[in-house]
């Protein structure tokens, strides 16, 4: 079988050098690295593939692309951690320390990742792993370009997107299917969960099961800014779960209409007036360190 890395090489020269240095000591001749030079070349890369082990090797935006360039197909995923949120491996890899989720602890001993089938999901027909959201976070993501062309503000830039966006958007109106239940109405965040987190470690979704079938669909009502900045702390541990403006749902599938959607897949954004979501159960192959067995 063949053994494919995708790697980012703007990780720098170095950091690259010593990544390609462990895969060639532990794989020999039967791996194949290869390097991005663009946005959407790792799906490039992935499509070219049959019957391998493809190790995304980056931040949730790699992962997406490669696994959008290997969907459907009967290639193998392995997630290799070396981006700043990381926030589909705190899922896939809840068994496994903090501090050991890092493409070079995992490679150390590469028997020790086994096999797993998990759940995925379609977004008219491009495919996403972790979350896809609708509303604020989108705008978040948006509106942090304001901010990383400033050498001073790039560290802190989704921060101040954030407390940019509570001040400024104004929710967006949606309607459309959850399993066939229709609905409309205006609210200031959808997001439809395969994994738990999102944004840098917040638990979205925190009864999210990739293997389960199922959206963890939540939804936040349009609520003021005042009360969004109430809610936000609850957020990062999880517990907005419990407030009466949050909307709980689980789903297969689900259709979005609206103006001028902003959809944000997994940290990319795409612009659509009409979306559909679709479970795919079961149907993604993805190595993981030994402790969590195929479901």
């Amino acid at each position: 079988m063949k053994h494919v890395f995708i790697l980012n090489p703007k990780a720098g020269f170095r950091r690259t050098e010593q990544m390609t240095q462990l895969i060639r000591e532990k794989f020999g001749d039967s791996a194949i690295v290869r390097f991005t030079e663009r946005a959407g070349h790792a799906f490039e890369i992935a499509k070219e593939y049959d019957d391998a082990v493809i190790y995304a090797v980056g931040g949730d935006g790699t992962v997406n692309e490669v696994l959008c360039g290997m969907a459907g197909s009967d290639n193998t995923l392995c997630v290799l951690p070396e981006g700043s949120g990381n926030d589909f491996v705190r899922t896939l890899y809840d068994h496994v320390p903090k501090s050991k989720r890092n493409a070079k602890y995992l490679l150390r001993d590469p028997e020790t990742l086994k096999p797993r089938t998990i759940d995925y999901g379609k977004v008219n027909e491009k495919a996403f792993v972790n979350i896809a959201s609708v509303g604020f976070d989108a705008e978040v993501v948006r509106n942090s370009e304001r901010f990383k062309n400033n050498p001073i503000l790039r560290r802190i830039s989704y921060i101040l997107a954030i407390f940019y966006t509570i001040f400024h958007y104004r929710g967006t109106d949606l309607e459309g299917e959850i399993d066939g239940v229709p609905f409309k109405q205006k609210a200031l965040l959808l997001c439809i969960a395969n994994g738990v987190y999102y944004g840098g470690g917040v638990p979205i979704a925190p009864g999210a099961d990739l293997s389960d079938g199922k959206f963890d669909t939540y939804l936040i009502d349009d609520v003021t800014p005042f009360t969004f900045l109430c809610i936000l702390p609850l957020l990062s541990f999880g517990w907005h779960t419990k407030v009466k403006y949050v909307h709980h749902f689980r789903a297969e599938r689900i259709t979005l209409k609206g103006e001028n959607l902003t959809l944000n897949l997994d940290g990319e954004l795409s612009d659509a007036k009409e979306v559909t979501l679709e479970m795919v159960h079961h149907g993604l192959n993805v190595l993981t360190p030994q402790g969590k067995e195929s479901v």
